[in-house]
């Protein structure tokens, strides 16, 4: 008489999942971007860091994510890719020349620009302007008129969302158009955000 195999080695073991790579994303803001690639990363269920340093100079966000991503190697959890949010400002910050080189003489680091600021990003959520803007306030105007809602302090994720895919078109157009090139600081208004929002959703996909 053959022996049935007791019922636990009837089961079928559950299929290994490679755990998703970890990325960090610095940003400039401490509120504002970091409410954003959050609701992010809770929406997509992707694994992101998101920090702010405790100086909003561009040099000091990518010396941050520079410091953050020998320490994470360090500890044998290198980040797959470390991204660095910054907005241009009207006029620029003074050391954002520098902090463009710095991020590009860094592997796996890339720094990501708005011109003039975030709020030009939102916008393109609704439509598409190329118009240049006098400051950042003309930025927080024209957002302000198509999302009243919006404050730095409550952006409106759920009113945003839903028009991801418009802003991106967007996005893309302007830098068309206007023949952007990687580095945005004499191109106001534009944006590269969309590079980092379209990599966490491949990603998220997987």
């Amino acid at each position: 008489m053959v022996r049935s195999r007791p019922r636990k080695e009837l089961k079928r073991k559950p299929p290994y999942r490679t755990p998703n790579k970890i990325e960090l994303i610095v940003c400039e803001g401490s509120a504002t971007e970091p409410a954003y690639f959050n609701a992010l990363r809770r929406k997509w269920r992707v694994q992101i860091n998101v920090i702010s340093p405790s100086e909003s100079e561009p040099i000091t966000v990518v010396e941050r994510a520079i410091a953050k991503k020998k320490e994470m190697a360090k500890l044998g959890i290198p980040y797959e890719k470390v991204w660095c949010v910054v907005d241009v400002e009207i006029p620029p910050h003074n050391t954002l020349d520098k902090a463009w080189e710095k991020a590009r003489e860094t592997d796996g680091l890339e720094l990501i620009l708005t011109n003039p600021c975030i709020e030009y990003w939102f916008l393109l959520h609704f439509k598409k302007r190329t118009a240049p803007f006098g400051n950042n306030a003309d930025a927080m105007d024209a957002l302000n008129a198509v999302h009243p809602s919006y404050k730095k302090s409550r952006i409106g994720f759920d009113i945003l969302y839903p028009r991801t895919d418009t802003a991106i078109k967007h996005s893309r157009e302007v830098l068309e158009e206007k023949r952007c090139g990687e580095y945005l600081r004499d191109c106001n208004p534009s944006a590269h955000i969309h590079k980092i929002v379209e990599h966490l959703r491949n990603i998220a996909a997987l």
